[in-house]
């Protein structure tokens, strides 16, 4: 926390010890004692702003309470900021505001839609300081300032207090890109004929049983013509389905980043969430460079830690980063995709299911 004072030229701290000089000087010459009480009066009032400065380094602070770092674009949420020492600041009947400023990757939607960068509100009694906040893009995300002013009566100064400590956010990509409701179906992920997709169906049948009154349309005909006993199929959930995107940011040409930039990374984040939550197995191809000039590739996962990763994966990628062009990405995941998976190209304006 770092304070900054803006007071009269004669509360300056250096004319203390002047004003109880001349008190002393005056008060005692017959005739000028008037202005011995003058400077008494000059001095008290600059111990008393003296005390109060000295309690309010002493007293005020303020503290973040929990919040959750992470946020989806777009997405609202509430902070909460507790101010300690409002009880004394009430006492002294100083007035307070609170500003906060943040980048360009948040706003206060219920400030002035001119500046929703800007927090600005006068302090009331209520210690718990609510401040709706939301999303605007995608990557890191912070305030870049928070001051609390505090105003002394009769314009003899006002205090500014500043503070380091900010909360810093990473937008994921949003799930509800452009498009989305028809990907899926584009993809045709559930039509294909050489692997089963749990996408389209969850059951995988294992082998049959005798029949013990089951569903008819679970009756295994060709087990009972087999064996000459009424047989019924037995099933399993099958999550073995394993799938590569491919995420392609190069322009039609190649080179260059395209014109959908932010649009191909919400689509890779919709699918990867997608598969996912199905149960599926995904791995992720970028064709972006990493500070250690290698290829960005997620290794073949599943669950939620692998979804989180991929979305973090995402959040980090800037226009100003290292693309490669676009013929050595794809011999790139020709070469190093999983086998068995199916790849999915992210890019150019088409997104691709090649079995």
């Amino acid at each position: 926390m770092h304070i900054e004072r803006s007071v009269p030229f004669w509360l300056e701290r250096r004319l203390f010890s002047v004003y109880i000089i001349l008190t002393f000087v005056f008060l005692f010459i017959p005739g000028l004692s008037l202005l011995g009480f003058l400077f008494a009066t000059l001095g008290t009032i600059h111990y008393v702003v003296g005390q109060t400065e000295k309690q309010l380094k002493r007293d005020v602070a303020l503290e973040w309470k929990h919040y959750e770092p992470l946020m989806f674009n777009q997405e609202s949420a509430s902070l909460r900021l507790q101010l300690f020492g409002l009880e004394a600041l009430e006492k002294l009947g100083l007035k307070t505001t609170l500003r906060l400023h943040t980048d360009n990757g948040l706003i206060f939607p219920d400030m002035d839609p001119l500046h929703p960068h800007t927090y600005h509100a006068v302090i009331g009694s209520d210690e718990q300081i609510e401040l709706p906040i939301q999303a605007m893009r995608r990557g890191p995300a912070h305030f870049d300032e928070l001051t609390l002013t505090i105003r002394l009566p009769w314009r003899m100064g006002v205090y500014l207090f500043t503070f380091d400590a900010f909360p810093h956010f990473t937008v994921l990509p949003s799930l509800t890109a452009q498009a989305t409701p028809l990907l899926l179906h584009r993809l045709r992920i559930g039509d294909r004929a050489d692997r089963y997709s749990p996408l389209k169906n969850k059951l995988v049948q294992l082998g049959a049983k005798p029949y013990t009154a089951e569903p008819s349309k679970e009756i295994d005909w060709y087990a009972t013509a087999k064996t000459g006993r009424l047989q019924t199929k037995v099933f399993e959930t099958s999550n073995q389905d394993t799938f590569s995107l491919a995420l392609n940011l190069s322009g039609p040409s190649g080179y260059g980043l395209h014109t959908k930039f932010e649009t191909f990374i919400d689509q890779t984040a919709f699918l990867a969430s997608e598969l996912i939550k199905e149960g599926c197995k995904v791995e992720l191809f970028l064709n972006h460079l990493d500070a250690n000039n290698r290829m960005t590739h997620l290794k073949l996962q599943e669950g939620q830690p692998q979804l989180k990763q991929i979305l973090l994966t995402l959040s980090t990628l800037s226009t100003r980063d290292t693309y490669i062009p676009t013929g050595q990405f794809e011999r790139y995941v020709t070469r190093r995709k999983h086998r068995n998976s199916q790849l999915i190209q992210i890019g150019n304006d088409h997104i691709q299911a090649i079995g």
